[in-house]
């Protein structure tokens, strides 16, 4: 059976298997213009846990091309359009000049200047196994409220779960009115236990909406179903034509009222409702009864949005957002819009105060066991939530790198089973894709946990809760509902609820809990709140205004009684968290960025007095978070604050943005938001930027943008610091970085302008060491760290290796400004296996080792009499092993290139002995003796080696050492101005960039005042 002509999915690869079990399959791409292009037998390649089944090897590989927008060849593995090339070729269409020319392009990767390739049209890539996948169309991708949709996934999982022989997927309207259609055939004979879509003559079909629910995600799934005997086929390609498909039921829009009428007049109709209910909805109001659930029918926050525009425009007064969320049914909108008649907001609030005291009491059955807390670095398993979302993914990958536990990662279903951890995976690969985080190595890690926080036990069985209490050390609870303009009931069950289980769980298995709440759980404050600020429950409902923050208020509540009980928590309040310092990398659905960008889209800038913009990059919340869980020893402080105590003033930060290239005019809130919607806001296109449909889903009021909320960390920062985490400041570097970021994902027309010198864009310095490879080892601090700092600086490519990856993570994104690959490699240089894996991960990632700088060493202050054999046989392991160890797996290579540079750190011990370092002495005339050896073993191999030798530097050195003797005798400071770290590296870094026939042997570098 040949396959021929359209995507193969696995679903009907599985059935034409059943059907014909004996039967070869042979899937084919092929065109008229391009005769046969690929083919494959199915049954040798198909991988049921994907969607789409390969065509097969391309019949002429050298002339297939995979291209991106720009004519690019992309990766292998992503995705473009699809170019064949090769004498095969069609001359061209019949009396179609122009036609010709578009689809038969200059082929540029050829040898022949005449040579052509033929543009499919088609999405394509070439897998790891040389196999041709196509997954689609070009422009046949669908946008909607700011989500891309693929026709062909909906279609698949159409087929899949529901009981259809045949479908189609596209867009209809435009806008805010833009919605998905399905147009299906339904399967007559056998169903195998698929759901029979029922669809009534307006098009709805909630059946098929729930069936869909746990296989697609929300925006996915279609508003509107047309049922039809067969789809329209083209006349000549028997391919379906979807410009011959029928126009889906178009339900009216009722009229706003004619004039305002005095409010406590107006007659609330649900009959009223129910029109605006469809138009919002977009759907026949007679479907909808007073049973119906607003979002069940298909609704999202932005259509809520609109309907509570709707709702204001024809009844005459506000009718707020909040209430319509928490009661989404018929009826319940009706209560709210009466209630907003008539003032009874304010009689439901005064309640609440009862409602927070009793979700605040934690159930008697959750109790500590008297497991101390634990450091993440000693944890076996952890169990982390949210990292689905934005700040989790950042925290999975720190988890990753800085710990060797295994994460089982919570990912949300409504069902959870475990069929659905395949899914689940998918969803946090395409989650950390899109921020630039994800590396193939994650999944050897990570650990699928279908869940919910919505339900008891996390949604699991009971023997699967216990089983995993057995297993769980540490849980860093990062998930939430986040939407600040839900009130507490719609937001309780996820935020308040989900916390509970998560302390259930802790209180089982004596986990320790590492608990992410926000600065919502506080007031607005331009002044600041410090770290012990909690405030009273009765202030809850007037001070903390959205559902949001008082979840969250109620949840840390929760965790603290939790350690009053015995169960070690440490609770963590970010501030309003932006973009990555480096990578620029940011949440796409964030409200400030939405503002930014479209006030650089429009020239005008709000002019707010007293607002202040926070942006906390969200790498340092990520880190401060990982590095404070390692250090289990500060354990009387368990809040911590992670914001910018000192937020920047909005028209300071504007006037940044114009020194970058974007020069705006001041507008007042009003006329700026009136502006915005007749330039932006009000347009059809159907392919606004996402922060279009951010802002007209919920535009903020001018007290919102002033409703700053400062966290103070007067005792948060001087931990951090003393674990070197750094808070970046907001600045013209950091902004630069936001706004090359959002040039890349097409948010900006243009990227930022560099600085200026002399009215010449200052360009970025190459560097001496461009291209050159470099391993640096003891790199976690001293002069290993500012080594790797100085080489990076020079333009090379970094391995950073020592035994502590967590500082190392500290040091590789200080250097990773600089523009370099950087790596971290985990090493023990006693540990030859260790040190061949490091130099074997830095040769396939980075390329050939050209430069190894060996700065791992121990010295330790011991008398000879006093025996300290044990520091004695470390001093050999590190300082002579370890730098045998970097020699045999790096100078076989140089010499076989015939180029490279061995730097080690000597020391002027290694020229003087000095008495309580005679072991270490010992130690660097051995690494003296052997590099001089080497030196002269390999002269004229273009191998060039270099000793270091520093005298007195302020290191971790001298803290090593337990001899007390010694270090009164002989270790006492003289009182002289010692090197620092810095100082060093810039001696390796010149010697390492000299002309190759240049060899600095030798570098003696020492205190002025300490000569040898």
């Amino acid at each position: 059976l040949w396959l021929n002509g359209e995507v193969v999915t696995t679903d009907l690869v599985r059935r034409a298997m059943d059907a014909l079990p004996e039967t070869r399959l042979l899937n084919v791409y092929s065109a008229c213009e391009t005769h046969e292009t690929a083919v494959g037998d199915i049954r040798t390649f198909v991988d049921f846990d994907t969607r789409v089944c390969p065509v097969g090897p391309p019949t002429d590989p050298e002339h297939t091309y995979v291209l991106d927008e720009a004519g690019n060849r992309v990766n292998q593995g992503d995705s473009g359009e699809l170019y064949v090339g090769g004498k095969l070729l069609a001359r061209g269409y019949l009396n179609l000049p122009e036609t010709t020319a578009k689809a038969f392009q200059p082929d540029p990767f050829a040898g022949d200047k005449d040579a052509r390739m033929y543009r499919t049209g088609d999405l394509a890539r070439i897998l790891p196994n040389g196999l041709l996948e196509i997954t689609g169309r070009v422009g046949g991708m669908i946008k909607t409220r700011g989500y891309t949709v693929q026709p062909g996934a909906v279609e698949s999982a159409i087929r899949k779960h529901l009981a259809v022989r045949d479908c189609a997927v596209v867009a209809h309207g435009e806008g805010l009115e833009r919605q998905i259609v399905a147009y299906i055939v339904r399967e007559k004979g056998e169903t195998r236990d698929r759901t029979i879509p029922l669809v009534d003559e307006y098009g709805y079909s909630p059946v098929a909406r729930r069936a869909l629910t746990d296989h697609l995600a929300h925006y996915m799934i279609p508003s509107v179903w047309v049922e039809l005997e067969e789809l329209p086929t083209h006349g000549v390609s028997g391919k379906v034509d979807l410009k011959a498909l029928p126009a889906p039921p178009s339900p009216r829009s009722p009229r706003p009222a004619q004039k305002k009428k005095k409010e406590h007049n107006i007659k609330v109709k649900t009959e009223t409702v129910i029109q605006l209910w469809a138009a919002s909805l977009n759907m026949p109001a007679s479907v909808i009864t007073p049973k119906h659930d607003f979002f069940d029918l298909g609704g999202h926050s932005l259509a809520l949005a609109d309907l509570a525009g709707r709702l204001t425009k024809t009844f005459g007064f506000p009718v707020p957002l909040a209430p319509l969320a928490g009661t989404p049914t018929l009826e319940g909108h009706v209560s709210a819009i009466k209630a907003a008649r008539d003032g009874h907001t304010a009689a439901v609030q005064a309640d609440l105060p009862a409602v927070l005291r009793a979700d605040s009491v934690l159930p008697e059955d959750i109790q500590g066991n008297g497991t101390p807390m634990r450091a993440l670095r000693d944890a076996e398993t952890i169990l982390l939530t949210g990292v689905t979302g934005y700040l989790g993914a950042f925290l999975l990958k720190n988890l990753v790198d800085s710990t060797d536990a295994q994460i089982i990662c919570l990912v949300r279903f409504p069902e959870p089973v475990e069929d659905c951890a395949p899914a689940g995976m998918a969803r946090i690969r395409k989650n950390l894709i899109d921020l630039g985080l994800w590396e193939d190595y994650l999944l050897e890690r990570i650990e699928i946990l279908p869940g919910t926080l919505t339900r008891k036990r996390l949604g699991l069985a009971p023997d699967v809760f216990d089983e995993l209490a057995t297993r769980v050390q540490v849980i860093v609870h990062a998930a939430a509902t986040v939407n600040l303009v839900y009130p507490y009931a719609a937001l309780r069950n996820a935020n308040v609820m989900g916390t509970r289980e998560i302390l259930r769980l802790a209180g089982r298995s004596g986990a320790t809990v590492h608990h992410v709440s926000t600065n919502g759980v506080l007031p607005p404050s331009h002044t600041g709140w410090c770290e012990d600020t909690v405030i009273d429950v009765d202030d809850v409902p007037t001070k903390l205004l959205d559902g949001y923050g008082q979840t969250k208020w109620v949840a840390e509540k929760l965790v603290n009684e939790a350690s009053r009980r015995g169960i070690p928590v440490r609770v963590y309040r970010p501030g309003t968290i932006s973009g990555h310092s480096v990578s620029g990398s940011t949440n796409a659905w964030d409200l400030i960025n939405a503002i930014l960008v479209e006030s650089l889209q429009l020239g005008r800038a709000p002019d707010v007095e007293g607002w202040y913009i926070e942006m906390t990059p969200v790498d340092f919340v990520s880190d401060a978070i990982v590095t404070l869980a390692n250090h289990t020893n500060d354990t009387e402080q368990t809040m911590y604050h992670l914001g910018d105590p000192a937020p920047v003033p909005s028209g300071e930060l504007f006037a940044s943005l114009a020194k970058l290239g974007y020069p705006t005019e001041t507008l007042p809130w009003d006329d700026w938001v009136a502006l915005w919607w007749e330039k932006r806001g009000n347009r059809k296109t159907g392919d606004d930027p996402f922060t279009v449909d951010i802002l007209r889903g919920g535009m903020p009021s001018v007290e919102v943008l002033k409703s700053v909320i400062v966290l103070k960390d007067g005792k948060t920062q001087p931990t951090l610091d003393k674990y070197d985490v750094p808070r970046p400041k907001m600045n013209d570097g950091l902004l630069e970085i936001y706004m090359r970021h959002f040039y890349a994902r097409g948010w900006l027309s243009r990227p930022p302008r560099r600085e200026q010198v002399n009215g010449v864009a200052k360009k970025c310095r190459k560097g001496r060491l461009a291209g050159k490879v470099a391993v640096v080892t003891g790199a976690s601090s001293g002069i290993g760290a500012a080594v790797a700092a100085g080489l990076a600086k020079e333009g090379a490519h970094v391995a950073v290796a020592a035994r502590r990856t967590e500082a190392l993570e500290g040091v590789k994104k200080k250097i990773s400004v600089y523009g370099g690959k950087v790596l971290i490699h985990k090493t023990d240089v006693t540990n030859k296996a260790q040190v061949e894996s490091l130099m074997k991960e830095a040769t396939e990632q980075l390329g050939p080792v050209d430069i190894l700088v060996s700065c791992a060493g121990v010295m330790y202050f011991t008398m000879m009499a006093n025996n300290q054999t044990d520091e004695w046989e470390r001093t050999v392991d590190v300082n002579c092993k370890g730098l045998l160890h970097c020699l045999s797996s790096t100078v076989p290579g140089m010499l076989s290139r015939g180029a490279g540079h061995i730097v080690a750190i000597s020391s002027d011990a290694g020229r003087k002995v000095f008495p309580g370092l005679g072991v270490y002495s010992a130690s660097k005339f051995f690494v003296e003796a052997t590099l001089q050896a080497l030196r002269l073993e390999t002269a004229g191999s273009g191998l060039r080696v270099t000793a270091v030798q520093p005298g007195n530097v302020a290191t971790d050195l001298l803290g090593m050492s337990t001899d007390q003797e010694a270090l009164k005798k002989y270790g006492e400071p003289t009182g002289a101005e010692v090197l620092k770290p810095e100082e060093v590296a810039s001696a390796i870094v010149y010697a390492v960039c000299q002309p190759p026939h240049v060899a600095v042997n030798e570098v003696l570098i020492e205190p002025r005042d300490e000569p040898i």
